[in-house]
Parts: structure tokens; C-alpha cells; sequence
């Protein structure tokens, strides 16, 4: 495995052939894809219409609406750019059409990146980050299917203090996890969006302020110690 990283971090790729030959055709399919997903996603309220002739409510259906934006709306912004330096293009276009982005695509492609030795944000780690995505979706379709069919079987019977500790650490689990794999990519900028997010929830905000001043907050800080490193290696030695 080691050896293939190596291998991999050594290839070189033609940057013109790379964005005639992957980076044009992804783009041209993931266009196709994801404007398939949208219409596909007005199937069933335009079902109910046709079929049961069921339509909300204006007032409802404005106000159902303006909610979701309020909500969602930050986000469209805030993830594309916090998850596409390890996603890459096609991995984005995967990603956001299939969803668990955080809990699985995201950390799928950094652990391979990392197994194989590449970097998030090269063309060897685009690559890598495509296959690793493409595969945790066809797993997690297996995962579905089998956890749809015995999950009920296997909850109703567990013991209550179980389930209770599924609902309650789970997810901040999976988060932790995936924030220590990144951590040790960069250790010297983990402390600061603990920080930003920790003042921030202290101070009551939203999520999707506490996201972006973690994303945009390290992002900034981040820059900010790479031009004083590159400052300070580029200053005359005395």
C-alpha cells in the first residue's frame, strides 16, 4: 500500500490532458446527472398532483419554503467549499447527488488519500477521492438495503441503554473521527476552529454562522501562517 503511494504522489499528469480528458467530461456528465437528480426530485409532489390531485396551500407552501432557504441556504455556499479540496470535481458531483457527505463520502476519501499517500487538493488525490467516493456509495446502497432489512429486527431487541447510547454519541463519534484524521493533516490549525466554534456557540449563533466562521475562520488564519512561514523562509539568513 505504502508502495503504491509513492508511486501515485510520483505520477506525473500532463495538465492539459487532464482537463481535456477528465476534467471536461466529468463536468459534462455531472451536469447531466445532477439535472436528472433535480427533476427527479419533483416527481412525487407532481405525482400527488396528478394522481391524488393534491396540492398545498400557497401561504404553506411559500412559508415551507423560506424555511428550507433560511436553513439550507448558507450551506450551498459553505460546503462545496469546505468538502472540494478533498472531493475533487467528480467526487462533488457524486457526493452531493448521493449524500452523507460528512459522515461518509467525505472521511471515504480522506482515508484513502491518506493510505495512498497522496495530497487532498492534487490531481493524484482528485483520482483518489473519485474511486473512494464511487465506492462508499455502492457499499453504502449495500449497507442500506441490509440495515433496512435486519435493523428493525436487531432494535426492537437490543437493550434500551444501547439504543440510548446509538442516539447520543453517534454522530458526534463520527464527527470526532473524522476532525482527528484531519487534525493530523495539519496539526498546527486544529486548535483554531475549536476555538471559533466553541466562542461561537457560547455566543448562541446559528449553525450555519458556527460553520462558516470555522470554515472561513481557519481558512484565513491558515493563510495568514503560511505567508509569515514563507516570509520568514524567503528573509535573508543574517
Amino acid at each position: 500500500m505504502r508502495t503504491m503511494g509513492l508511486n501515485l504522489r510520483q505520477l506525473k499528469i500532463d495538465p492539459d490532458a487532464f482537463a481535456k480528458e477528465y476534467v471536461a467530461p466529468v463536468h459534462r456528465m455531472g451536469r447531466i446527472t445532477v439535472g436528472l437528480h433535480l427533476v427527479a426530485m419533483f416527481i412525487p409532489p407532481v405525482a400527488l398532483y396528478l394522481i391524488y390531485g393534491l396540492v398545498p396551500p400557497w401561504d404553506g407552501f411559500i412559508k415551507g419554503m423560506l424555511a428550507a432557504v433560511a436553513f439550507a441556504g448558507p450551506f450551498f455556499i459553505i460546503e462545496p467549499i469546505a468538502y472540494y479540496p478533498v472531493l475533487g470535481i467528480s467526487g462533488t458531483y457524486m457526493s452531493f447527488t448521493a449524500g452523507n457527505i460528512s459522515n461518509l463520502r467525505l472521511p471515504c476519501a480522506l482515508v484513502a488519500q491518506s493510505a495512498l499517500g497522496v495530497e487532498e487538493g492534487s490531481k493524484q488525490g482528485e483520482l483518489v477521492a473519485t474511486i473512494a467516493v464511487a465506492a462508499s456509495i455502492w457499499l453504502s446502497i449495500t449497507a442500506v438495503f441490509i440495515g433496512a432489512v435486519a435493523g428493525g429486527f436487531l432494535i426492537e431487541r437490543a437493550p434500551p441503554w444501547l439504543i440510548d447510547a446509538f442516539r447520543r454519541f453517534l454522530l458526534p463519534a463520527v464527527f470526532g473521527a473524522v476532525f482527528g484524521q484531519f487534525a493530523l493533516r495539519g496539526i498546527a490549525f486544529a486548535p483554531f476552529p475549536l476555538i471559533l466554534s466553541y466562542f461561537a456557540i457560547q455566543a448562541r449563533q446559528p449553525v450555519w454562522v458556527v460553520i462558516s466562521l470555522s470554515v472561513f475562520g481557519t481558512i484565513i488564519v491558515g493563510r495568514i501562517i503560511y505567508k509569515s512561514f514563507m516570509t520568514r523562509k524567503e528573509a535573508p539568513q543574517s
